[in-house]
C-alpha cells in the first residue's frame, strides 16, 4: 500500500461516514491542513514519533476506524515518521566525571537536537 492509496482509502471512509475534515480537526485538535495532507498521501510536514502515531490514532477514532490497525498501516506507509529508536549514545570517556543523571540529560539533549533537526 502506498501513502496515496492509504490516504484515499481514509478519505473515502470518512466521506462514507459523512464526517467533514473540519469535524475531525475539531474533535482531534489536529489541523485540517495536516489531515488533508494525510488523505493526499503527503505527510512530509507531519511531526515524527509519538505525535504522528497519536494524530493517526485520533483521526481513526474520529471516523470510526480501528485505531491500532490504522496506526499499523500508517507505520507501513510512513516508516520515517514512526521510528522509535533512540540514537546510540556516545562512548563514555575513560574517567568521565559525569554522574549517571548528567549522562542521561546529555543523551536526551542530543536526541532532542537530532530529532528536531530532521523535521525541516
Amino acid at each position: 500500500m502506498t501513502p496515496e492509496t492509504f490516504g484515499a482509502q481514509l478519505r473515502r471512509y470518512r466521506e462514507k461516514r459523512k464526517v467533514t475534515l473540519d469535524q475531525v480537526a475539531q474533535q482531534t485538535k489536529v489541523s485540517a491542513s495536516l489531515l488533508r495532507s494525510l488523505e493526499a498521501g503527503q505527510c512530509s510536514r507531519w511531526p515524527g514519533g509519538i505525535y504522528s502515531r497519536g494524530y493517526m490514532r485520533s483521526y481513526a477514532l474520529a471516523i470510526g476506524l480501528d485505531p491500532e490497525r490504522a496506526v499499523e498501516l500508517f507505520s507501513h506507509c510512513y516508516p520515517q515518521l514512526v521510528a522509535e529508536e533512540f540514537p546510540e549514545p556516545e562512548p563514555a570517556a575513560q574517567g568521565s566525571s559525569q554522574s549517571p543523571l548528567e549522562r542521561i540529560r546529555a543523551a536526551l539533549a542530543e536526541w532532542l537536537k537530532s530529532s528536531t533537526n530532521g523535521r525541516h
